[in-house]
């Protein structure tokens, strides 16, 4: 029995350590960024007018089709209201944090495929050489950050020209569009290296976010889930 405890103990810290070490914010994305939590942005500014209103409030009962007046069990109109709007509040919220505080890779792709094939398409050389500079600095967080200096060092010198005598790059051998288009295997690494990197950075501010966003999910539930057994029981008379 001890043993199966230890097994099963040692399987979950397994779990867990690559759970943290992949925690990022790639994988939440659609929580606080889809398009109910966009809508939920506009809630504060008209949200008073529903919630306050009290000729909608008594509209969205559902007498006929679940027999509220009749049920005695579940969340009254207003009640389910008020879960609605604070639920859609906290989405807006969680929105306006991501949006604030998400990496800056995230302005480019919210994924591996959209961000290397943005980056690809709109990044110039300087912004290679920056992540180059970064990778070597903080050492590599993937296997993407394990290429040789020597393929990026021939890299260089097809997209910037060679170095001359005078440490001078020769601007008339420069091939930019010939660069990519020989070393993209290459960048394709740095890019996924660099989008992986700032992946894992402010999770403080992701958990923040993902806290928001569930709880406002759950808001939104809970009402949805008390008209659906109200309906059933009117449905089945019990």
């Amino acid at each position: 029995m001890s043993r199966l405890i230890r097994r099963v103990a040692g399987y979950t810290k397994l779990k867990w350590s690559i759970y943290r070490y992949n925690y990022g914010w790639s994988d939440y994305v659609f929580l606080f960024d889809g398009w109910v939590a966009k809508c939920a942005m506009a809630v504060p500014i008209v949200g008073y007018l529903i919630l306050f209103n009290d000729s909608i409030s008594r509209h969205l009962s559902f007498d006929q089709l679940a027999g509220e007046s009749l049920l005695r069990f579940g969340l009254s109109s207003t009640e389910r209201l008020k879960l609605i709007y604070f639920g859609l509040i906290l989405l807006g919220t969680a929105n306006i944090c991501y949006r604030v505080r998400r990496p800056f890779t995230f302005k480019i792709g919210t994924n591996q495929f959209e961000y290397v094939e943005n980056a690809l398409k709109h990044f110039t050389p300087s912004a290679y050489i920056d992540i180059h500079g970064v990778i070597r600095h903080e050492g590599h967080h993937s296997l993407h950050g394990k290429y040789y200096d020597s393929e990026y060092d021939a890299f260089l010198d097809l997209a910037f020209g060679k170095v001359t005598g005078r440490l001078q790059r020769d601007d008339a051998s420069a091939d930019w569009t010939g660069a990519k288009r020989r070393y993209e295997g290459l960048l394709r690494s740095m890019l996924l290296e660099n989008f992986l990197r700032n992946n894992i950075k402010r999770r403080i501010s992701l958990s923040i976010c993902l806290v928001l966003s569930l709880v406002g999910y759950l808001m939104l539930f809970i009402p949805s889930a008390d008209l659906f057994f109200k309906v059933v029981a009117a449905s089945f008379h019990w």
